[in-house]
Formats: C-alpha cells, sequence, structure tokens
C-alpha cells in the first residue's frame, strides 16, 4: 500500500509539473499566433517572445526533481515524495527598482519608496518552491513576501491590493482585503536570511519558511479573492534593498 501510494503521488506530481509547462507553451503559441495574425508586432515584441522561450528552455533543462525520503516506523516504511524548487524569475517592476542578472536579482534604487515586483511563472495547479537569499536588508527594513493574481494591476502599494495574500517582516498579515492590515505574528527577515515560498494551487495554501529560524506560517487563501493563476508577489521599500531568486542554476 505504501509503494502504491508513492507511485500515485509521484504520477501526480509529474503530471502536474508537466501540464504546468504544457499551459506556458500554449499561452506564448498563442501570442505568437494573436502577433502573426494582428500583424502588428514589433521588435520589443519579438525580444520578449525570445525572452519567453529562453526562460522556458531553462525550466525544460531545469525540470523539476523529487525526492524520495524513507519514513521508518515499526513494521512499516512509507515512502514519502516531496518537490523540489520551481525555476521562476522576477519579470515586472512598479515602482524604483531594477531586475537583473536575468531576472534573478532585484535592487532597489536609493530611494526609499514602495515597488512591487512580479514573477514571470502562472501558478494553476500543484505545488511549488521558490527560495530567496536578502543580500541587502538595512536594520529595520521593510520587505514583503506573497502571492497576487496574475489579473491585479500592478501598483506601489501592491501588499493592500485586493487579490495580495502574504506577510511583511513587521508583524503585517495580508489577506485578500483591499487596504486591510492585520497585526499578527510574522516572520522575522533580516540580511542574509534565506526565505522560501510554497505555494499550493491543489490546497490553496502559501506558506513563508525562514531557513536561520527554521519556523513558518501559512495562510489558506481564498480564490474569489485572489483568482488564478497566481503569480511571485514581492514588495520592497527601503533604499538599495537586494534580494535574490535562488534557482537551480545561479
Amino acid at each position: 500500500q505504501a509503494a502504491e501510494e508513492a507511485r500515485n503521488r509521484l504520477i501526480k506530481t509529474t503530471t502536474e509539473y508537466t501540464n504546468d509547462l504544457k499551459q506556458k507553451l500554449n499561452n506564448l503559441s498563442d501570442e505568437l499566433r494573436q502577433g502573426q495574425e494582428d500583424n502588428d508586432f514589433i521588435e520589443t515584441d519579438l525580444q520578449q517572445w525570445i525572452q519567453k522561450l529562453e526562460e522556458l528552455k531553462k525550466e525544460l533543462h531545469n525540470s523539476t526533481t523529487v525526492t524520495i525520503q524513507e519514513d521508518s516506523t515499526p513494521l512499516v516504511s512509507k515512502i514519502l515524495i516531496g518537490n523540489q524548487n520551481t525555476f521562476d524569475v522576477f519579470e515586472r517592476v512598479c515602482g524604483t527598482a531594477e531586475i537583473k542578472e536575468n531576472g534573478c536579482l532585484v535592487v532597489k534604487n536609493n530611494s526609499s519608496k514602495h515597488t512591487e515586483i512580479r514573477g514571470q511563472n502562472e501558478y494553476n495547479t500543484g505545488r511549488h518552491k521558490v527560495s530567496f537569499r536578502i543580500e541587502q536588508l538595512a536594520s529595520g527594513g521593510w520587505i514583503f513576501f506573497g502571492i497576487i493574481s496574475k489579473a491585479e494591476p500592478m501598483q506601489t502599494s501592491s501588499y493592500s491590493s485586493p487579490s495580495s495574500y502574504g506577510w511583511s517582516n513587521q508583524n503585517q498579515i495580508f489577506s485578500g482585503a483591499a487596504g486591510q492590515i492585520i497585526s499578527g505574528e510574522t516572520i522575522e527577515i533580516v540580511e542574509n536570511d534565506t526565505i522560501t515560498l510554497l505555494i499550493d494551487c491543489n490546497q490553496k495554501t502559501v506558506r513563508l519558511e525562514n531557513d536561520r529560524l527554521n519556523k513558518s506560517i501559512q495562510q489558506l487563501v481564498d480564490i474569489n479573492k485572489c483568482p488564478f493563476p497566481w503569480q511571485l508577489h514581492l514588495n520592497l521599500y527601503l533604499a538599495n534593498t537586494r534580494v535574490r531568486i535562488l534557482n537551480s542554476s545561479n
């Protein structure tokens, strides 16, 4: 029975990952077809399409893997299947920051203003894990990690958007209520920390972990407030803050 459960879990995990890649390829194919039919694309459109193809190529090259762990109990040895890191990159900014190193690094400029950053991936199904390193964050610096619906317009105060779910490092929780900030226990985030965001589309949850503290917090996502697809969502404030995505290739 344990082997059968593990086999089914493995099939489900790989199927979800494959379907996610297929959806991205279909979306890009639709964009290319529409551009050809309309015949109104420009050089920047071509550059964006080429970049998307390159990112998909990287994602295929860094295909998701699973870990097999033996959970030993009396008489029964149960096999556990777990997801590894998802390949994502920073893609869009609203505010005063710059994306560098092919989307792996975001850097605030020398002004302290709220800035929204979104990832490239669209999350509809499956479980996804994205890790970050806080390369620079001055003492007392404000930072937000979470998700947001792709349909949500970008804005500098994105943490208070109606579909924003996540946490700041200043004891603030954001749960899909426009402009509403809930005070509560969050996770300390300081310079050099490694932070992991776990996005579970199947269970409709988002979880934040701090490796240094070995601590995590989780929220249940209301898909009426935050409809699929979801995207990676950061908001930075303090000047010169630097955050890096820890993909397997960098």
